[in-house]
């Protein structure tokens, strides 16, 4: 039957159990199996530390949970280097990886990835949406696969609340009444198409949400018979942009 170890544990050093204990000390982890020096490694040296770890749960020294309350590392990452360890040994540790470059970006994918950024998603909700990892966008934007210059142009240009209503309440013409060379034109009936649509990047905008209504009801023939049945308005504001608005 074999000898019990004493818990003999050298001060100043955080113990893993009653046999086994580490030292962090000139920018080296020491590992000690009672007072004996039996490892050490570099601070940042991440492959040798889960080798070791590894190795000494896989030999009985130790178990998982006493790594993961000695150094505050998560189950999964010690789960991940026990079947590491006891698949390949110390040497699947310091195999480097082979990348994949491009692999999973692919034309359609990028294409894909591309529209949802200009749409302005972030890059975690395309990631989900393409059922892909966010490292794989992350680094795709990072090596210029993919662009978000688009969409951070559009974000910038686009004015808020308080902007629009800040610019409404300086309006020459009065509150909200912008644009006052078109609207003068089209008092004297120098605009009789009324004036022109225009399109800006919004955000905080009230209810906008329901303008993505719109493309079903002009599918279902809202404008269809508009010229027909309703009367026909000149000026700044036409019957399409009324109808546009109480739709």
């Amino acid at each position: 039957m074999p000898q019990g170890w004493l818990p003999l544990i050298p001060r100043g050093v955080t113990s893993i159990n009653s046999i086994l204990s580490v030292e962090k000390k000139g920018g080296k982890w020491f590992y000690f199996c009672g007072l004996n020096s039996v490892f050490f490694h570099r601070e940042n040296d991440r492959s040798s530390f889960r080798m070791f770890t590894s190795q000494l749960v896989c030999q009985g020294e130790c178990r998982q949970i006493d790594i993961i309350r000695a150094f505050g590392v998560s189950k999964t990452s010690v789960a991940r280097g026990v079947k590491k360890y006891t698949e390949g040994g110390a040497d699947a540790f310091f195999v480097q990886r082979k990348g994949r470059g491009g692999g999973v970006i692919t034309k359609e994918v990028r294409s894909e990835a591309q529209d949802l950024l200009n749409q302005g998603y972030n890059k975690k909700e395309i990631a989900e949406k393409l059922g892909i990892k966010y490292d794989t966008i992350r680094k795709a934007i990072s090596d210029g696969r993919l662009s978000v210059s688009l969409c951070e142009t559009v974000l910038k240009s686009a004015k808020n609340k308080s902007s629009r209503s800040k610019e409404d309440s300086l309006a020459q013409m009065g509150t909200a009444c912008t644009r006052p060379i078109e609207r003068c034109f089209a008092a004297v009936g120098l605009m009789p198409e009324g004036a022109p649509t225009r399109f800006e990047s919004s955000l905080d905008v009230s209810f906008g949400g329901v303008l993505c209504a719109l493309p079903a009801l002009s599918a279902n023939g809202l404008f269809n018979y508009a010229n027909r049945c309703l009367k026909t308005l000149s000026g700044y504001y036409t019957t399409l942009h009324v109808l546009i608005v109480v739709a």
